[in-house]
């Protein structure tokens, strides 16, 4: 492999490796194919790298979710103040599990978007158009990182500058933390808690954005090789037609598999979120700005975040279908009249394969969209 190839390769799947990189730091991305493992490996080494995940979880994300949720049961006069923020625990939970059920399956999604020659992009325009994409990505990628960040550090940080003792999201102790001497123990588990479930979540959101982000570009990389026809001899033209027919079959396959990875992820987030976003709207009306406006603040942020939660999977699911809808488009637009009666039946047949675009299902109940979206908003 020459050098210019290898950064091309790393080029095609942008934000993602850094997304897979940070995933892996907190034991939701597999370890085992990312680095073979060598003769040397100690057997302290093997052992981590196969319970890390669970090190890490067991006492902050799922210890702080069930500690959660007994306060909202055994405190049901303040249930408001924590089922809002128990429910999106749970949602994270859900997602780690499913990412750690998928694993094998996304490690091979994404090692064929990286390293298949089927899928590489043939010149400038296309590398310079790809390029400019996965950039675009990765501003959405900072901004929704971002925001997540922006409501722990509001809710923290407001917290503080409160009288008394007191934390951002309630959660049972077995022991008296208002006071001096213990409340620092209940605010930094907290803190290293929601920290560690907040930025899991709204990476592994980016990621599973990602997926269809990436198969929405390849329908349209699909397009403008099709709309390229135009500008070659019937003979090249036949031999491209061949070429990008095997490609849209590559395409599809890969889909089917992003359907997979997604489908379940994405209907526990719209319904989940749907509730939550209503708990979060009554919170609000509930909440004094002037008694506590870092809170406030906080609450709107969280409410703005899990706006963007459920539009993003949702646009580019769209863009999906589409990019694939558009498709036969493409066709008529690459003067294929001009041809001769053999390649013009050869490109009706691949229209025909064309009719119906390509969609995402949320575990097969509705085709994930930006209906579904206006249809929770609207809710």
């Amino acid at each position: 492999m020459t050098q210019t190839s290898a950064a091309e390769r790393r080029e095609r799947i942008g934000i993602a490796r850094v997304l897979m990189c940070a995933l892996q730091f907190l034991g939701l991305w597999p370890m085992w194919n990312e680095r073979p493992q060598s003769a040397a490996s100690t057997q302290c080494s093997i052992w981590l790298r196969r319970y890390y995940r669970y090190l890490l979880h067991v006492p902050l994300t799922f210890t702080y979710n069930t500690l959660m949720w007994i306060e909202a049961l055994t405190r049901w006069e303040r249930a408001d103040h924590i089922l809002y923020i128990s429910i999106t625990e749970v949602g994270m939970m859900a997602l780690a599990l499913n990412f750690w059920r998928m694993e094998r399956c996304a490690w091979h999604f994404m090692h064929e978007l990286n390293h298949s020659d089927c899928l590489a992009l043939r010149n400038d325009v296309e590398r310079d158009w790809w390029c400019g994409q996965q950039r675009l990505f990765a501003r959405i990628v900072v901004c929704y990182i971002g925001g997540g960040a922006g409501v722990l550090f509001t809710a923290f940080g407001a917290t503080l500058f409160m009288s008394g003792y007191s934390l951002p999201y309630d959660y049972w102790l077995p022991f008296e933390w208002h006071n001096a001497q213990n409340y620092w123990y209940a605010y930094g588990y907290e803190v290293i808690a929601m920290s560690l479930t907040c930025i899991s979540n709204v990476t592994m959101d980016m990621l599973l954005c990602y997926y269809l982000f990436h198969v929405a570009l390849l329908y349209k990389l699909i397009g403008m090789r099709l709309m390229a026809l135009q500008h070659l001899s019937e003979p090249l033209a036949v031999q491209q037609l061949m070429n990008i027919i095997e490609l849209h079959k590559r395409v599809k396959r890969l889909t089917t598999q992003c359907e997979s990875l997604v489908s379940v992820p994405i209907l526990v987030q719209i319904v989940l979120s749907a509730f939550i976003l209503c708990l979060s709207a009554y919170r609000l009306q509930s909440m004094q700005i002037s008694e506590n406006p870092g809170q406030f603040l906080a609450m709107l942020q969280f409410a703005s975040v899990l706006t963007l939660q459920i539009f993003l999977p949702c646009y580019f699911a769209n863009e999906i279908t589409i990019n694939s809808d558009a498709l036969t488009t493409c066709v008529y637009n690459s003067s294929w009249e001009q041809f001769s009666p053999s390649t013009r039946k050869q490109m009706n047949l691949y229209m025909e394969l064309l009719k119906r675009p390509a969609h995402i299902k949320a575990g097969d109940f509705f085709l994930v969209g930006l209906p579904v979206f206006t249809k929770v908003a609207a809710a």
